[in-house]
């Protein structure tokens, strides 16, 4: 049965006696960027940690004694209310990552000032998490399956190269560029595509795509597992030969009351995903919203910048 932390242990067990290295997925960003990428089969792993940090850390636990380091993507909060846990998985020797969400925050922000507030409070974030102790070197959106906005208009827009220079907040901008922008060597939600992964595992939607409609990968094949058998058969496949693989620590559980109640709480949500029938994961932005909130922003470039905007995060 999937989604018990025992069954993990079984997938990573797989995993190894299928003769698969095992990658943090900011390894392989990091050797995307040298031009050193990994040769023979490997899986690459990230956890985006949305709501319990604790069992990101029962997670972290399990792949620390198999002597695997992974990537865990963080969101804000969990930095300053749970830093304990987050301190004890990066010294496990796991790669932290920010799992950033500004977007969303900021959606109903007027379009023009969308893109502006958000790009200021994801760069505060970097900079307050620096003076925690984590230099971060990779980013990972989140996405809300429930709104029509995309998180990953933050790095779009600060990788343009005019748009820096025309944000009106507080922060030193060579602190900024040090830090953040030439710090971050990738975004696993937008640098990694169908060139880098033969296949890509989330267990978004219970491992159902029919339920996941922003965790997904440009031009690369998405599976669909309903039991171990299923994932033994992929790894048995040769044309699966590097596998992207999204572990959500909150999916899974280590006793039965938990698994029924995250079985129950999927489902209601899986059911209103359908429902409310919100467009899939592709190209760069999500829906019109979205769209509307990016060509407005840009548009905005080079106009007097907004002088009240908060600078904190």
């Amino acid at each position: 049965m999937l989604f018990t932390f025992n069954s993990y242990k079984s997938l990573l067990d797989c995993i190894r006696e299928n003769g698969f290295a095992i990658y943090g997925i900011e390894e392989i960003l990091a050797a995307r960027r040298d031009g050193t990428i990994p040769k023979g089969k490997y899986v690459a792993i990230r956890h985006d940690v949305d709501y319990f940090p604790g069992r990101a850390l029962t997670m972290a636990t399990i792949e620390s004694e198999r002597k695997i380091a992974t990537t865990y993507y963080i969101r804000r909060r969990f930095f300053d209310e749970n830093i304990d846990m987050v301190q004890r998985i990066g010294g496990m020797g796991h790669q932290i990552g920010y799992h950033y969400e500004e977007v969303d925050t900021h959606q109903k922000a007027p379009n023009m000032q969308v893109g502006r507030d958000a790009v200021g409070f994801f760069i505060g974030s970097l900079l307050d998490i620096d003076r925690l102790g984590f230099h971060i070197r990779s980013v990972c959106a989140h996405g809300n399956p429930l709104t029509d906005v995309d998180n990953r208009q933050v790095m779009h827009l600060l990788r343009d190269e005019n748009y820096l220079d025309k944000l009106a907040f507080t922060y030193d901008r060579e602190e900024v560029k040090t830090k953040v922008s030439k710090r971050l060597i990738g975004d696993a939600s937008i640098d990694i595509t169908g060139d880098d992964f033969d296949l890509y595992i989330p267990d978004t939607g219970r491992f159902n795509p029919r339920y996941n409609l922003k965790d997904r990968i440009d031009e690369c094949d998405i599976a669909r597992l309903s039991n171990l058998d299923d994932f033994k058969r992929i790894l048995a496949d040769d044309s699966n030969r590097r596998i992207y693989m999204n572990m959500h620590p909150d999916r899974w559980s280590g006793d039965a009351a938990t698994w029924l109640f995250d079985f129950a709480f999927d489902t209601a949500k899986n059911f209103v995903k359908r429902f409310m029938g919100k467009s899939g994961y592709s190209g760069k932005l999500v829906g019109a919203k979205a769209q509307k909130h990016h060509d407005a922003v840009i548009k905005s470039i080079g106009e007097k910048p907004d002088e009240q905007q908060d600078s904190r995060s």
